[in-house]
């Protein structure tokens, strides 16, 4: 879906460092996103 959006915008949680998160746990590669929104977790 990320590759045939006009806009892609990414939900998380938190940000992490680069390294810190195994890359098989990422579900959209980073080059579809265009826009990252945090919100905490409840």
């Amino acid at each position: 879906m990320a590759m045939a959006a006009k806009t892609t915008i990414v939900q998380v949680d938190r940000f992490v460092e680069l390294g810190e998160i195994d890359p098989e746990q990422v579900i959209t590669p980073g080059i579809y996103v265009d826009r990252v929104m945090e919100v905490e977790a409840s």
